[in-house]
């Protein structure tokens, strides 16, 4: 038994130590990024950036109760008329264990375009962990980043 629960302890503790997975970035043409995932309350759900160009949505499927919140970046694509869409997801296509949408800040940066921030959450097997994503939207090129 105890045995037992040293290995479970090291493995808890290594699981807390290990650095959070990339995102993952896939286009919106997916179950994940239907508008019945839209997160409450929507005012704070949906921010808008850069004069209505960029929409920022924050998503939440419900399931699986681990990873079920992703976030939905509409941006322009130079010389498209309609715009892009990104989908921001953990590792995998797993979602966050959750997105602090109403603690997302943004600035602009001329040489990278706009940069957001927004806490996300992880779960390590006991609970989540949060830490800041960093997700960079270039309208000049249409190019969306996420680390």
């Amino acid at each position: 038994m105890r045995l037992a629960s040293t290995l479970l302890i090291a493995g808890l503790a290594a699981a807390v130590a290990a650095p959070l997975a990339a995102q993952e970035l896939r286009d919106c043409n997916r179950w994940e990024a239907n508008a019945q995932n839209l997160m409450d309350p929507p005012e704070v759900a949906v921010r808008r950036f850069a004069e209505g160009a960029i929409r920022v949505i924050g998503l939440d499927t419900g399931e699986p109760a681990c990873c079920s919140a992703h976030l939905m970046v509409m941006h322009p694509l130079p010389g498209e008329p309609f715009p892009g869409c990104t989908l921001v997801s953990d590792t995998g296509g797993m979602g966050f264990s959750g997105l602090r949408m109403e603690a997302l800040t943004a600035r602009y940066d001329p040489a990278a375009g706009l940069i957001l921030t927004v806490p996300v959450g992880a779960y390590n097997g006991m609970a989540s962990v949060f830490r800041d994503m960093t997700v960079t939207v270039n309208q000049a090129t249409g190019e969306v980043t996420a680390r």
